[in-house]
């Protein structure tokens, strides 16, 4: 056991595994995708993503291409999703999403899981998958509402609130759940505001994870909640842990404490090698591949530790989305493996981090 929160973690090293598998079928081929977290169905891995683009020549113009909200840097003709998932049953990471099966319509295209209405595509408003947990053969999968500004650039968006959704990992068939009309069940006054980056269940309860953003500054938080009532906002409960006098939980998710530093995407993991919860997340502008330890779920957690920068296009301003894959763990957490995205629909990079 690493004591924590001043211990350093014994990084042993970091290192590239290359680029993520690029599918491709007779009717489309993938460009990249944004996102790539894994959820643990027992006997396979559930894959969720958020903006995907398809090369899709002729068959594109035939089914009527879908532009995404802001401007392309290719000209072929192409099919754009907001999210889509795929299932897999590979027995590392590397080769679980180079055998990915995506859920599709009839004419073997990728289709979207969280479809918006009408209404809310004429309002620019698109949905993003975080993570979620398998609970009862369904599982309930965390989402951002993203709202276009600015179709000049991928990055005029702004996140308006979260949702959740249940999908049958079967099928695919999935419902954005929704109170008094709403499917917006969480917003909290900052400039970006995350749940449900990572869902943890422990025994009945499930530990949701999200982010909070002021300025540059982003901080991690924690909420709970009974594994049968993820659907209930009104079932949560938020770890206050800013002193030793506050914390505790509070149903009150203006109140919920920092967990100290992260990104506004990352991981959490229980890891039995090192005796703790592991967190992992990327730096987006420094391009640093960050780890952190807990002592318990809700922390402490250790000081920022960085293992090194990630490789990346020399033309990637950002690198993001660095999440941690635990269910293709070896050694006990020895060795742990990860992806990350970077812009312009560059396939997913994975890498692997081992401990001493």
């Amino acid at each position: 056991m690493i004591d924590v929160p001043d211990a350093r973690i014994p990084v042993r090293f970091a290192r590239s595994l290359g680029y993520c598998h690029r599918a491709q079928t007779a009717s489309w081929t993938m460009i990249g995708q944004d996102g790539g977290q894994s959820i643990d169905l027992g006997d396979r891995t559930l894959f969720v993503f958020s903006d995907t683009l398809l090369a899709a020549p002729g068959a594109a113009l035939g089914r009527g291409a879908t532009h995404p909200p802001f401007r392309l840097t290719t000209d072929e003709p192409c099919v754009f999703l907001a999210n889509c998932a795929a299932t897999s049953t590979g027995g590392d990471l590397r080769e679980s999403l180079g055998a990915m099966h995506y859920y599709q319509d009839e004419d073997g295209f990728p289709v979207e899981i969280l479809t918006a209405t009408a209404e809310e595509r004429a309002a620019d408003l698109r949905f993003w998958p975080e993570h979620g947990v398998l609970v009862d053969g369904r599982v309930y999968l965390y989402y951002l509402g993203v709202k276009t500004v600015d179709p000049t650039t991928p990055w005029g968006f702004r996140n308006v609130g979260v949702g959740v959704a249940v999908l049958d990992p079967e099928s695919g068939a999935c419902h954005r759940v929704s109170h008094n009309g709403d499917w917006c069940l969480w917003r909290l006054a900052a400039d970006d505001f995350h749940l449900g980056v990572q869902a943890v269940r422990e025994g009945g309860l499930v530990y949701v994870f999200g982010s909070v953003r002021h300025g540059h500054e982003v901080h991690a938080l924690v909420g709970r909640a009974p594994a049968d009532r993820l659907g209930d906002p009104s079932a949560y409960t938020y770890w206050r842990a800013e002193r030793a006098e506050t914390e505790g939980w509070t149903s009150a998710l203006e109140l919920a404490g920092s967990l100290g530093p992260c990104g506004s995407d990352y991981s959490v993991s229980r890891n039995s090698y090192l005796g703790g919860y592991l967190m992992t997340y990327i730096n987006s502008f420094t391009k640093q591949m960050t780890v952190r330890l807990g002592r318990q779920i809700t922390g402490p957690y250790s000081s920022p530790q960085a293992v090194g920068r990630v490789p990346h296009r020399s033309t990637s301003e950002l690198v993001y989305l660095g999440f941690e894959h635990p269910q293709f763990a070896a050694e006990a957490g020895r060795r742990v493996y990860l992806s990350y995205c970077q812009p312009n629909f560059t396939p997913s990079s994975l890498m692997e981090l081992c401990f001493r």
